[in-house]
């Protein structure tokens, strides 16, 4: 688990030193979706790391929108 932490702290560090003179020049709009983008990578970092069984971004993203989208599908079907 130390080398996975080690890992995750590497490729974050790296990031921060790319981004950081990036992100000076960025607009609010820009800097919430690169956080966004962040805080989904530190789910799944976290996650990967502690080898947890939280759900994934699709069964999350099944769970909010499946019954709609099931509606939609349903409604544009051609009755034959």
């Amino acid at each position: 688990m130390s080398i996975k932490i080690f890992l995750l702290l590497m490729i974050y560090a790296t990031f921060s030193m790319a981004d950081i003179p990036r992100l000076k020049k960025l607009t609010s709009r820009e800097i919430i979706a690169y956080s966004a983008m962040l805080l989904i990578s530190l789910y799944l970092g976290i996650s990967y790391v502690f080898n947890l069984k939280w759900p994934f971004l699709e069964e999350a993203a099944a769970v909010l929108i499946s019954d709609p989208a099931r509606r939609i599908v349903e409604f544009l079907k051609v009755p034959s």
